[in-house]
């Protein structure tokens, strides 16, 4: 009976040795996250949609919501990548629509990650452009991007309200 103890004992040893601490992350891709600020403060951004702009398919990301944060895509087949950001706010009967442009430069790192998780992407953004319409202006917090669920980036917004 000791016997089998034992050897129970020594497998399930053997079992919890061969599992792997490092698993790969729920975000499996490298994408900068994005938050959104007004007035000086990470909040939900009403009326905000954001697409790709010369992107094949569906680059919609947001479609006129309230948000707070986003994944912005990068494509590891170019250097570079532009959003289209516009948000409409009614305000006093009053309909504003404002369009912006952020468009980021970058190079694209191949890693291999793990056994799990396999090779990607890591993107090292060189520099980055924005329109000032209603975007009043835009911190990188990180140049290199890699599969973390941090912040890469602050976007901040003017007050369209006032």
């Amino acid at each position: 009976m000791t016997r089998l103890l034992h050897i129970a004992l020594i497998a399930i040893t053997l079992s919890l040795a061969a599992c792997s601490s490092d698993s790969c992350y729920d975000n499996g891709s490298s994408l900068p996250l994005a938050t959104f600020h007004i007035d000086g403060r990470q909040q939900a951004v009403t009326g905000l949609s954001i697409m790709g702009i010369g992107v094949p398919g569906d680059s919609l990301l947001a479609d006129a919501k309230s948000i707070s944060e986003c994944y912005l895509p990068l494509r590891a087949t170019t250097s570079s990548t532009s959003y289209a950001l516009w948000r409409t706010v009614t305000s006093e009967g009053q309909t504003t629509t404002v369009r912006d442009t952020l468009t980021l430069d970058y190079r694209a790192v191949p890693v291999f990650h793990s056994v799990e998780c396999g090779a990607m992407y890591d993107f090292d953004i060189t520099g980055f452009t924005h329109t000032i319409n209603g975007i009043d202006s835009v911190i990188l917090l990180t140049t290199h991007i890699t599969n973390s669920r941090t912040p890469a980036m602050r976007i901040y917004f003017s007050d369209l309200s006032q």
